[in-house]
């Protein structure tokens, strides 16, 4: 049970102001821990705002820091109702003919019309094969109606690339069945084993079913018929079992569309490249300004800002010469820095310097261990490394919290000592003189009785 106080009732003594003002001065010491620790807390969340624009700085880097960030195009069909192409990186600069022959198509086949979809078809087994796969459905009488079927094809286990749906059309329902993939390598074929009426390929049970035209039954009827697509390239044929076609040239694929012929013009895409160099100053820019930020906040006289500007500007102005390249200063590529420290980009002389030299461009930026970006994305890697510059940083002040933290959990506990003492001395205080006061007024009371005092 919680004990009642009322300290200061003896005496009249305002015991507990007394006691809070006493304690609150031996509190100062802890209130300036709990600065500290907000200080610090500040710094690291500092360190966190700048990790985040050197990660930046690190993805801008890294977009101009290797060679093959230079092997960007575009290919361009000159009628996209025909193909389409995509390229990547291992493509080359240059012009094609491309003529589509044929299409890819897939296999799809209807069986019936039956008289709805509930009509009985038969029993025995179904062999279903796409190319030389192959899967096999047991009909009876828990599936041996037109929707059984479907769905039996539809949900087994072991189905090796076959749809079934339902056509339900004025004559009645027809099961129709597809192969999921176009080319004649998926070409489908079905045959029964086992019908219930003694026959299996004859056009009545679930023979009706049977398609075989290597076998010569087609009692289901052919909807589309297996193709593959063809195509010449520059007057060279390439046949695909899908109409995307990829490998015919190194980093191109094409979808075709539709027959007919069209052109598909590869160009290098000095826009893209344009835009990862604007990055690259960008994040230049946006790095400066937050160590700026820092620098006249929470970081102030922080070495680890000098540091990390000063490796920066090592590296752009150190002017050597670089391998593959006749630049050696960014500004001949177009980029430069005014004299307020901002990085710019002049989009003109970038492309002069595409066109020009773009060898020399690439390697100015990615040359192996020299060329800028290469080398400032190393620093970066560096810089975010486990063990690295700031996370070296952000351990030391983490290790200060936990001293803080130690150092505030003992002086608590001193305080609730130094606040016990004090409470104990003020309360003795308090009974001492309140029995004073008592042995004050009781003398009073009793030299007011003596009889002198009562003497007119």
């Amino acid at each position: 049970m919680a004990t009642i106080t009322a300290a200061g009732i003896g005496s009249g003594l305002d015991v507990e102001s007394i006691v809070s003002q006493l304690v609150a001065l031996e509190r100062r010491p802890l209130d300036r821990l709990n600065t500290k620790t907000s200080q610090v807390n500040a710094q690291i969340s500092a360190y966190g705002s700048l990790k985040s624009k050197i990660s930046d700085f690190q993805s801008a880097m890294a977009a101009l820091g290797s060679a093959s960030s230079f092997k960007l195009f575009q290919g361009l069909s000159s009628d996209e109702s025909i193909f389409t192409a995509s390229v990547d990186s291992n493509a080359t600069a240059g012009s094609y003919a491309v003529n589509v022959l044929a299409l890819a198509e897939k296999d799809k086949i209807a069986a019936g019309p039956f008289a709805d979809s509930n009509a009985v078809v038969g029993t025995g087994t179904l062999t279903l094969s796409v190319g030389s796969d192959s899967f096999d459905i047991v009909v009876d009488g828990t599936n041996n109606t037109v929707t059984g079927l479907r769905d039996a094809i539809n949900s087994a286990s072991d189905n090796t690339g076959v749809t079934a749906t339902l056509v339900n059309s004025d004559d009645g329902t027809r099961l129709v069945l597809s192969s999921n993939d176009t080319g004649t390598a998926n070409a489908l074929t079905v045959t029964i084993a086992g019908d219930g009426d003694g026959n299996d390929t004859d056009n009545a049970g679930l023979s009706a079913l049977a398609y075989d035209v290597a076998g010569g039954v087609t009692n289901a009827t052919a909807i589309s018929t297996a193709k593959d697509a063809v195509v010449e390239i520059d007057g060279f044929t390439v046949t695909s079992s899908s109409n995307t076609i990829s490998g015919a040239l190194e980093g191109i694929s094409f979808t075709a569309k539709s027959l007919g012929s069209a052109t598909l013009e590869v160009n290098r895409d000095d826009e893209a490249i344009l835009e990862a160099v604007n990055g690259f100053a960008e994040a230049f820019n946006a790095l400066r300004t937050e160590i700026n930020k820092q620098r006249s906040g929470q970081l102030e006289a922080d070495s680890t800002l000098l540091s990390i500007e000063r490796s920066i500007f090592d590296v752009l102005n150190a002017g050597t010469a670089i391998s593959g390249s006749s630049f050696n200063y960014l500004i001949e590529a177009g980029v430069s820095i005014n004299e307020e420290g901002v990085m710019e980009v002049d989009s003109d002389a970038v492309t002069t310097a595409l066109n020009d030299d773009f060898s020399s461009f690439v390697n100015l930026f990615a040359a192996e261990g020299e060329g800028y970006a290469a080398r400032l994305e190393t620093l970066a890697d560096g810089w975010l490394a486990t063990d690295g510059l700031i996370d070296a940083r952000e351990d030391g002040l983490k290790t200060q919290l936990d001293r803080i933290e130690d150092d505030k959990f003992r002086m608590e506990a001193r305080l609730e000592l130094v606040e016990t003492r004090i409470r104990a001395q003020f309360t003795a205080l308090d009974t001492l003189v309140s029995q004073l006061s008592s042995t004050g007024n009781f003398l009073t009371q009793q030299l007011a009785s003596l009889p002198a005092a009562n003497k007119s």
